[in-house]
């Protein structure tokens, strides 16, 4: 496997998908590149993308108020690549950071086209909600 497709599998959301998946995820990744001030994006923005963290450091902040700092290996707004949903919290680089940038019209486009990926993407979302139901009810 490549170093992209790698990282992608370190991804809860992709962790179990095989590897040709991972490789048909892994044409439409992005590098992305946010100097120390630059704003991925914005609370309240439309969520477009999934954000993987390869190097650098990046702050999360909701109304002003400090989420969470992430670095090497964290992401970010991989639930925009299933619902869309606006963003919940803002993003800024704090020192120059490289991310693969995943954007939710290619990732929808690939699910479309690809029956065997909806598919797996169905069961690891059915796998991680039974997961959660687990920890809420013990």
């Amino acid at each position: 496997m490549s170093a992209t497709a790698d990282a992608l599998a370190r991804v809860p959301l992709f962790k179990d998908l095989n590897r040709k998946s991972l490789a048909r995820i892994e044409r439409f990744a992005r590098e992305r590149h946010f100097e120390p001030g630059d704003t991925v994006f914005v609370e309240g923005d439309e969520g477009v993308g999934f954000f993987l963290i390869t190097n650098g450091k990046v702050e999360a902040t909701h109304a002003g108020t400090k989420l969470a700092e992430l670095g090497p290996d964290d992401f970010f707004g991989e639930m925009a690549l299933i619902d869309g949903n606006r963003r919940s919290a803002t993003v800024k680089a704090v020192e120059p950071t490289d991310c693969l940038a995943l954007m939710r019209a290619d990732f929808i486009a690939e699910l479309r086209n690809n029956s065997d990926l909806a598919l797996e993407m169905l069961q690891v979302m059915s796998s991680r909600i039974r997961e959660l139901d687990e920890r809420i009810s013990h």
